[in-house]
C-alpha cells in the first residue's frame, strides 16, 4: 500500500511544486536506477547475513529516509532537487528488501503445505488489492488534506512495515548457512534453461513502461484534462483492481496457464491501455479499460515470479532475483527518461502511439514464440 500512494503521491507532489515533466521524468528516475546496482549486491547480502535481517535493515533505512521529506516540506526546503537526492538513496535499500521478502516466499509456502503457484497468486491478488486502496487513499488524502498529510501517512505505513518485519526477525528459527553461488553461476544457469531465458526476455520488455505508466503516463494524462489528483487515484486504483481479479484467477487455475499466450495476451491489453489514453474518451470508459486490461497483468506477473521460483535451486534465488531485478530496474530507469524527454518535447499522443509500436512488435514476438508451446510450465 506505501508504494501505491507513493505512485500518485510523488508525481503530484512534483508537478505541483515544479510543474515540470522533465523533473517528473529525474524523480522517476531516481526512484529506479539505484535497484540497477542494489539488485545485485542485495543478492550477495541476502547470501551472507540471510532473508529476513536484509529485509528488516532495508525496511528501517527506507522510514528514515522517507520520514525526512515531510520534515523538509514544513521548513519549506522541499526543493524537487533534494526529494529526488533523497528518493535515489532510498531506491538503493528498495529492491533488496521486496527481494529478501520474494525469497521468503517459497520457505513460508512450504510450511503452509500450499502449492507455489497459489501462494504466488495470492500475494499478487494482495498487491493487486493495494493497488486499489493505495491510490483512491492517496488520490483522496491529497484532495482533502494536501500533498503533507499524505507524506505523513506514507510515514505511519513505513513504521507498521519495520514493525511487522522486526516481528517476523524475531520470530525466526536460527539461520541454516547454505552454499551460496557466484554470479557467473547464476548466468550460466539461466542460459542453460532455455524455457527460463525465453521467460525472462520477454518479460524485460514490461517495464519499459513499468514505473513510467505511474509515474509520467497517467500523470501527465490527468494533468493535461485538468482532471485532479483523486481521478489519478481511480486510474491506479482501476488497474489494481484488474490485477486482483487476474492474480486470484491465476491462483485457482494456474496450471492451465501456458506462459507464451499469457504474453500475448498482457501485451495486448497494454496496447489497448495505452489507445484508450491517447483519444480523449468519456471518464467512465477510461476507468473500465484500465481495470479490464490490469486483469492479464496481474495473471501474468503472478505466473513469471512462480516459474523463476519454481525453476532455481535454493542457493541460487538470491542473486538469481538479483539478476531478474537488475535488468527491469535498468529497462525502466533508461525508458523513464525517455519517456519524460519525448512527453516535453513531443506530446502526450506522440508518445504513447511510439509505445503502442513497440507493444505491437512484442505482441507479435509472444505470439511467434509460443506457436509450439504445448503444455503450461506449472506442473
Amino acid at each position: 500500500m506505501v508504494n501505491q500512494i507513493f505512485q500518485v503521491l510523488l508525481p503530484w507532489y512534483i508537478l505541483v511544486s515544479a510543474d515540470s515533466v522533465l523533473w517528473l521524468g529525474i524523480a522517476g528516475f531516481a526512484t529506479i536506477a539505484p535497484s540497477i546496482f542494489s539488485s545485485l549486491w542485495g543478492g550477495t547480502v541476502i547470501d551472507k547475513i540471510g532473508r529476513s535481517k536484509t529485509m528488516l535493515f532495508c525496511e528501517a533505512l527506507q522510514l528514515c529516509l522517507i520520514t525526512s521529506i515531510p520534515v523538509l516540506i514544513i521548513f519549506d526546503k522541499a526543493k524537487p532537487a533534494l526529494i529526488s537526492a533523497i528518493i535515489f538513496i532510498s531506491g538503493f535499500f528498495d529492491e533488496p528488501g521486496q527481494m529478501a521478502r520474494r525469497a521468503l516466499l517459497p520457505s513460508y509456502t512450504r510450511l503452509a503445505g500450499i502449492p507455489l503457484h497459489q501462494a504466488t497468486g495470492l500475494k499478487e491478488a494482495l498487491d493487486g488489492i493495494m493497488s486499489v486502496a493505495g491510490p483512491l487513499a492517496a488520490g483522496l488524502v491529497i484532495a482533502v488534506y494536501g500533498p503533507l498529510k499524505a507524506w505523513f501517512c506514507t510515514v505511519f505505513l513505513c513504521f507498521c512495515i519495520v514493525m511487522t518485519a522486526l516481528r517476523l526477525f524475531n520470530g525466526r528459527k536460527p539461520r541454516i548457512k547454505r552454499t551460496s553461488a557466484t554470479y557467473r553461476q547464476v548466468l550460466t544457469n539461466l542460459y542453460k534453461d532455455n524455457f527460463l531465458f525465453k521467460v525472462i526476455t520477454l518479460t524485460l520488455p514490461l517495464f519499459i513502461l513499468g514505473q513510467s505508466w505511474e509515474l509520467l503516463i497517467l500523470p501527465a494524462y490527468v494533468h493535461e484534462h485538468n482532471y485532479g489528483s483523486f481521478f489519478l487515484g481511480l486510474m491506479e486504483a482501476a488497474f489494481g483492481l484488474g490485477a486482483f481479479a487476474g492474480a486470484l484467477y491465476f491462483t485457482a487455475v494456474g496450471k492451465r496457464f501456458k506462459f507464451f499466450t499469457v504474453s500475448a495476451l498482457n501485451y495486448t491489453a497494454y496496447a489497448v491501455s495505452v489507445i484508450v489514453l491517447m483519444y480523449s474518451l468519456p471518464k467512465s470508459l477510461v476507468v473500465a479499460a484500465t481495470a479490464l486490461c490490469g486483469a492479464p497483468y496481474g495473471a501474468f506477473t503472478a505466473m513469471v515470479i512462480t516459474i523463476i521460483l519454481s525453476r532455481i535451486p535454493e542457493e541460487t534465488r538470491g542473486k538469481t532475483l538479483g539478476v531478474f531485478a537488475a535488468g527491469a530496474a535498468l529497462t525502466e530507469s533508461i525508458f523513464i527518461m525517455i519517456i519524460a524527454i519525448m512527453l516535453n518535447y513531443f506530446g502526450l499522443f506522440n508518445t504513447l502511439f511510439s509505445v503502442l509500436i513497440v507493444f505491437a512488435l512484442l505482441i507479435l514476438a509472444a505470439i511467434l514464440a509460443g506457436r509450439n508451446e504445448k503444455q503450461p510450465p506449472l506442473m
